[in-house]
């Protein structure tokens, strides 16, 4: 698979003046011409030319195109599983209540209903606002299809690829198993960065000069992934780096720079950190296989194999260095290993030793996406409860005024809580395992216990307490779920059917300190009534983008310097201001990493609390008030 542009012998169809449906799948770039029309002695005179065989060859030779066979086989197989296997739990738990939260609130930067608070762009610029408007699994559907198409066009233009229609349906199976595991959001950026590795090898070769032109393309495809899913511009990275390693600097330019621009400018508007988990066994299967890219390719592929090198060594820094990638760096296998290796196997011997390690490898791959796949759905299905018989639940918790603080929902193996019931009450937790593990590492590090659980429930002002029935999550919640059924002296229960039990938190620690009280507390805005003037401790984790707002929405004037400080002539002296409406600071952090907002409340009365986008963000306390 070398990744030498298409030149004029082949897929260059601008040079030849076919058309790209003429190319056939049979012999990838050759140009055929059709034997000219015999003329009998007497015939009329068929020199005119005839169009309806040329017409239909092309129809025909296009409906066997590899780049037709792979879309319409990923179309059927995601509209099967759209119609079948798209399930409500899983990664899709968390793509349909972002996608619902967007959609509810599209102009608020900070999400109140998971963690205490989370940036939605810490997630995706891009998906949340596309599945709100496409649908979660139109858009994993639509991101699948072309991901197949695009990765056929390139299997079908790059030189040394000789079986491009095994190859591309390999690619189609491996979107498949994607979309099998609900990872809507990472699909959809891989979309974004295979067209952007498209405009870099599969350029017409006529416009070979303008290569201007050809970053102009790529650069804003590789951005728009990584604004996408941050692990497909790290992906992109990798291509990127093998580029660059084999002095192909234009193309590591094009596909490496807009990625890390996007991943700066997002950290620094919209920070987050967390920790994904890596075990040994995660870490294994991804390097095998990329070392066996490396081992079983061609010689001369050097970009593949610099790839597999760099993308090897990368799989061993995640798995010693704790990151937010983590897990998250097996995908990359997964999707393009076995087109891989299908690609080598017409360069070995049949029944070689290299041969049979090609087969293997191949088969290998594909069971363990394949089971991937299939186990994700089967354990992360949720129960019928969560579809059927959640009224119940949500009409209690509204009974009993649970949208005053939050309520900690123990996670169960399909996180289904994270989607259904973040409309209705703010979630200690939510589904996003490294902000969990973050934030709540008790429940990770075998340490939980009546008593620190009790101190977990206080910082987070958790009011009460839901245990759904059915298996719960096997990272994060089992000894959760153990305590909870075996009873605490502060939960006490207050309701149960079938399928739930809520327990109430025997006084709780309140959201808002004396002398305010929360009136309401939604995804989108917190409303607070102060009763005296003074400063309140709000425990939601401090933002920039927090905001002191009117009734509307609408972020509320900052304090004014005074007309006197202004005109103050020590430059020592400190600076005065008006604080009329109210401002924001960021406590420092406590001993729990915490660090909390506080409100300065200029008089008594209502004020709510949002995260409104606007140029200047948020409504900050100059230092001075400190």
């Amino acid at each position: 698979m070398t990744t030498a542009e298409p030149g004029p012998g082949h897929g260059a169809a601008e040079s030849t003046g076919m058309r790209g449906s003429d190319i056939g799948g049979d012999s990838v770039g050759s140009t055929r011409t059709a034997a000219p029309a015999r003329k009998d002695a007497g015939a009329a005179d068929t020199s005119a030319p005839r169009t309806g065989p040329s017409r239909r060859a092309r129809a025909e030779r296009l409906l066997r195109h590899p780049v037709t066979i792979a879309t319409a086989a990923a179309a059927v197989t995601h509209l099967l599983w759209v119609l079948f296997f798209a399930n409500s739990g899983g990664d899709l738990a968390a793509q349909d209540a972002w996608a619902e939260f967007v959609g509810r609130h599209p102009g608020t930067a900070y999400n109140l209903a998971w963690y205490g608070g989370m940036h939605p762009v810490s997630y995706s610029v891009v998906s949340p606002y596309l599945m709100s408007l496409l649908g979660v699994r139109t858009t994993m559907m639509i991101a699948g299809t072309v991901s197949a198409a695009l990765t056929a066009l390139i299997l079908v233009r790059v030189r040394a690829v000789r079986n491009p229609l095994a190859c591309s349906l390999a690619g189609a199976f491996a979107y498949l198993c994607n979309a099998l595991s609900g990872r809507v959001t990472f699909g959809l950026g891989m979309m974004f960065a295979v067209g952007a590795t498209a405009a870099v090898f599969c350029w017409p070769y006529r416009w070979r000069y303008k290569r201007w032109a050809k970053a102009a393309v790529a650069a804003p495809l590789a951005g728009l992934a990584t604004a996408s899913s941050p692990v497909a511009g790290l992906f992109l990275g990798v291509v990127a780096a093998a580029l660059f390693l084999n002095k192909r600097r234009p193309g590591a330019y094009a596909l490496g720079l807009a990625p890390v621009a996007v991943v700066a400018l997002s950290a620094w508007l919209f920070p987050f950190s967390g920790t994904q988990p890596m075990s040994v066994a995660t870490l294994s299967l991804p390097f095998i296989f990329s070392v066996l890219v490396f081992v079983l390719v061609p010689r001369d592929w050097k970009t593949v194999r610099t790839a597999a090198a760099v993308y090897g060594v990368g799989t061993l820094l995640t798995y010693f260095i704790d990151s937010q990638i983590g897990s998250n760096i097996t995908r990359m296998a997964m999707l393009f290993a076995g087109v891989v290796f299908l690609a080598a196997l017409p360069y070995t011997v049949p029944r070689s030793r290299r041969w049979y390690a090609l087969i293997i490898a191949f088969t290998g791959l594909n069971f363990w996406i394949g089971f991937k796949g299939v186990d994700d759905i089967v354990r992360t299905a949720p129960t019928a409860s969560w579809a059927r018989e959640l009224a119940p639940l949500v009409n209690e918790l509204q009974q009993v005024g649970a949208e005053r603080g939050r309520v900690e929902v123990v996670p169960a193996s399909s996180h289904r809580e994270a989607s259904a019931l973040a409309p209705y009450v703010n979630l200690a937790r939510g589904w996003n395992r490294q902000a969990d593990m973050k934030r709540n590492p008790l429940f990770y590090d075998d340490t939980l216990d009546s008593a620190n659980y009790r101190q977990w429930l206080d910082r987070w002002a958790v009011h009460y307490v839901v245990l759904p029935t059915g298996t719960p999550d096997s990272s994060g919640a089992v000894q959760e779920a153990q305590l909870v059924d075996g009873g605490l002296p502060y939960l006490k229960p207050v309701w149960s059917d079938a399928n739930w039990r809520l327990f109430e938190v025997d006084g709780p620690v309140p959201l808002a300190d004396p002398p305010a009280t929360v009136d309401r507390a939604e995804a989108g805005e917190l409303t607070i009534h102060v009763k005296t003037p003074g400063r309140i401790l709000i425990r939601i984790p401090y933002s920039r983008w927090l905001a002191v707002v009117d009734s509307e929405g609408r972020g509320v004037e900052r304090p004014q310097e005074t007309e006197a400080s202004k005109q103050r002539t020590d430059e020592n002296t400190p600076r005065t201001f008006v604080n009329t409406n109210g401002c924001l600071f960021k406590v420092e952090e406590d001993a729990d990493g915490d660090e909390w907002t506080e409100l300065l409340a200029p008089r008594p009365g209502v004020y709510r609390l949002a995260a409104p986008y606007q140029l200047s963000p948020g409504t900050p306390c100059p230092e001075e008030m400190r």
